[in-house]
């Protein structure tokens, strides 16, 4: 059932909701279930009114997207929440009437979406890694690896990252080329770095991530599962043998003339 929220963040600034807007990417990928939002201060409280598909569309938010942002950037403030049965949300207009621009504006593009995951990655931002996938998101990664497999929705493919310092010491995920399709990007890049038992890798990769509404909908990797494997186990990878070469014939002695 659609829920009217009335929100307050007491002792917030105009900058600091403007740098949690920023960061969460409200209004460049529109919340899941979210209906519309507006904002305003009476002092030194930031107030908000918005409409929601229901009270578990705007936990999901809160959860994957506003607390990690409000985290991030330090902001210790427990919001104030009351929710209402909606008897009508009409919006008429469709988009962002603000005082001030989106700053570090989320990316719209799918190729800005993916690097924005990448770079979330690489500077150890999970919470904002998740951020940029859809609720129902695909993970697949080749089930030949032991961390391998498909994992669905926000919450599994968190527990497949939370799982990867079992098997990685260090880990780069580092993209060299981006293939854009549209509705699916091509990544390719390289893995480098140390695993668990001590054995160094860089190993190639090709991502194919698949897109949708503002958001990832989908990732498989395919890379070179026997140079993982190696790895993990702590064995230098090689290339399997020659096959040996054909042995000269044996020299006759003492032949007959």
């Amino acid at each position: 059932m659609a829920v009217i929220a009335e929100i307050v963040l007491r002792g917030i600034t105009p900058e600091q909701y403007d740098a949690v807007r920023a960061r969460a990417g409200w209004l460049e990928r529109t919340p899941a279930g979210g209906l519309a939002h507006l904002t305003w201060w009476e002092g030194s409280d930031c107030r908000n009114v918005d409409g929601w598909e229901s009270e578990a569309a705007f936990a999901e938010f809160g959860e994957t997207r506003l607390g990690p942002a409000m985290a991030a950037l330090g902001i210790d403030v427990r919001p104030e929440v009351a929710f209402h049965p909606a008897h009508e949300v009409y919006t008429p207009r469709r988009g962002a009437v603000t005082a001030t621009a989106p700053q570090a504006a989320a990316p719209a593009d799918g190729v800005a979406l993916v690097r924005a995951g990448y770079a979330a990655f690489a500077a150890g931002d999970i919470p904002g890694l998740l951020a940029t996938f859809a609720p129902d998101v695909v993970w697949t990664v080749p089930d030949s690896t032991p961390f391998g497999g498909r994992s669905t929705g926000r919450e599994a493919t968190g527990e497949f990252f939370a799982g990867l310092p079992r098997h990685f010491a260090e880990l780069r995920v580092e993209p060299d080329t981006y293939l854009d399709a549209g509705s699916t990007v091509v990544v390719l890049g390289h893995h480098r770095g140390r695993s668990t038992a001590g054995a160094d890798f860089e190993v190639p990769f090709a991502h194919v991530w698949t897109l949708g509404a503002g958001a990832i909908t989908g990732f498989t990797e395919h890379l070179d599962t026997a140079k993982v494997n190696a790895a993990l186990s702590g064995t230098a990878w090689t290339s399997a043998a020659a096959p040996p070469t054909a042995a000269a014939p044996p020299t006759a002695v003492g032949a007959p003339a």
